[in-house]
């Protein structure tokens, strides 16, 4: 199995069965490291982890049979109880009310560049994984993700990207799970495609989704749980860290202050900068300059919160290109590696 920086790259094609046989397969330790990190995050007791997987299966069921399919494969091909499974790709809704900071996102107007930091558990760095799925019509997916989640922040072969940010809310989240609207965004051909599955999709979870194609198009949409609402772009860019924009809904004080300070010091450097680019983009992600909130964090710990949180990495995407700027960690010296929707990955000097 291939690796880009330490990170595994598993590859899966054909149906969706085969796609998650492959995966459990593949990741087979990771997804039992997942469940037991995830066990003690959800503090809930398994029955009634278990009673809310079933709900989410059925909502994805219904909403997306084949990525249920995937993910029943997955469970039978890595040993595990499907249940768990369908809990960890309902994760953002079972922890919807909670107040962490994680992630800054940006997209530059009219062009093909998306990208963000994923912050999130320290653990994760040495447990995600970056997957490439073909189905069996062809259609390819690049994506980070989290071990035996089906979707999350990636790019497609038909130049469509998509970026998440986390939403805290006290509303109820018991509609389609967010990392299962994540992957459906990215089975779209079109931009048509994209806006049928996300009206399909409802309002039934707390995330910021920032989509883009490879011909600039974008769409920035936040969901409460009970609203979907458009945020407009800014004059040269959209960029969105963990707080509402689009309406007046109010995060705990201690999240917003990082969330506020993140996303306006990445809105200076796309103001103070004329450059709309891949390098422009890194360096946006790459800024420590707040030494309380920098946006791309060191881990440390979170206060109400077991574990430190930081940047487990940083995505920057040429979606024109198919191409996927992958960094792990939270170093901004470390180059990132480049990886292409079909081909062998390299760093960013062109070597394996």
């Amino acid at each position: 199995m291939v690796e880009i920086q330490g990170v595994p790259l598993i590859e899966a094609a054909g149906s969706p069965a085969a796609i998650g046989h492959a995966i459990g397969e593949q990741s087979r330790d990771q997804i039992s490291s997942m469940i037991g990190l995830y066990t003690e995050i959800f503090a809930r007791p398994k029955k009634e982890v278990f009673r809310a997987a079933e709900h989410f299966r059925v909502q994805i069921e219904g909403f997306a049979p084949r990525l249920s399919e995937e993910i029943s494969a997955m469970a039978e091909a890595a040993n595990v109880d499907h249940r768990w499974l369908f809990a960890l790709n309902a994760r953002s809704e079972l922890l919807s009310a909670l107040a962490v900071g994680e992630c800054t996102s940006v997209h530059f107007n009219g062009t093909p560049i998306l990208g963000q930091n994923w912050d999130w558990l320290e653990q994760l760095e040495d447990l995600m994984v970056l997957q490439r799925i073909t189905d069996a019509t062809g259609h390819t997916t690049l994506m980070l993700t989290e071990p035996g989640i089906v979707g999350k922040i990636g790019l497609n072969s038909a130049g469509i990207g998509v970026c998440l940010n986390f939403l805290p809310t006290s509303n109820h989240t018991l509609g389609v799970p967010t990392h299962i609207v994540l992957r459906h965004v990215l089975s779209a051909r079109n931009w048509s495609e994209l806006e049928t599955i996300i009206d399909r999709a409802g309002c039934g979870r707390s995330a910021n989704l920032l989509i883009a194609d490879e011909t600039g198009q974008s769409m920035n949409i936040e969901f409460d749980g009970v609203n979907a609402r458009i945020h407009a772009p800014g004059p040269k860019a959209t960029a969105h860290t963990n707080h509402y924009l689009a309406s007046d809904i109010q995060v705990a004080e201690v999240l917003f202050e990082n969330s506020d300070a993140r996303l306006s010091r990445a809105k200076a450097l796309i103001e103070t900068s004329g450059g709309s680019g891949l390098e422009h983009l890194k360096a946006i992600l790459s800024d420590r300059s707040d030494a309380d909130h920098p946006i791309l964090a060191p881990y440390s710990e979170v206060p109400a919160f077991r574990g430190n949180i930081g940047t487990d990495c940083s995505i920057a995407m040429d979606l024109e290109r198919r191409q996927m700027h992958f960094r792990r960690g939270n170093d901004p010296s470390v180059a990132f590696a480049c990886i292409e929707i079909h081909e062998t990955p390299t760093d960013s000097n062109g070597g394996l």
